[in-house]
């Protein structure tokens, strides 16, 4: 049986889980940010205009899908001058995770 200080602790557990992972999972669970999300895996540091071009969309559309990637928690950006590059955060367990999942090799940056 459960104590009631284990109860707590396993709520708290839960909703440290169910605040990423959704956010996670809705932000891959679109094609084009999935897309992006792979490029980003071979190719760290890519700018919001080198990810419109590999994907043949605007400019505005990469960095509105690129956007929501940071936000969900899974890719950071870096301003370099005018330029915003996005890289993977490899660091994160989560992120790491689905690395392995996808297949891709899990190596820090």
């Amino acid at each position: 049986m459960l104590t009631r200080e284990s109860v707590q602790e396993l709520k708290s557990e839960m909703a440290l889980e169910e605040s990423a992972l959704p956010l996670i999972f809705n932000a891959l669970s679109d094609s084009g940010r999935f897309h992006i999300f792979k490029v980003l895996l071979t190719n760290e540091g890519l700018c919001v205009t080198d990810i419109a071009k590999v994907l043949s969309i605007s400019v505005p559309a990469a960095s509105q899908q690129l956007k929501l990637l940071e936000l969900s928690g899974l890719i950071a950006r870096e301003r370099h001058g005018q330029m915003i590059c996005y890289r993977v955060k490899r660091d994160d367990a989560v992120v790491r995770s689905l690395v392995r999942l996808i297949g891709q090799p899990v190596t820090e940056s």
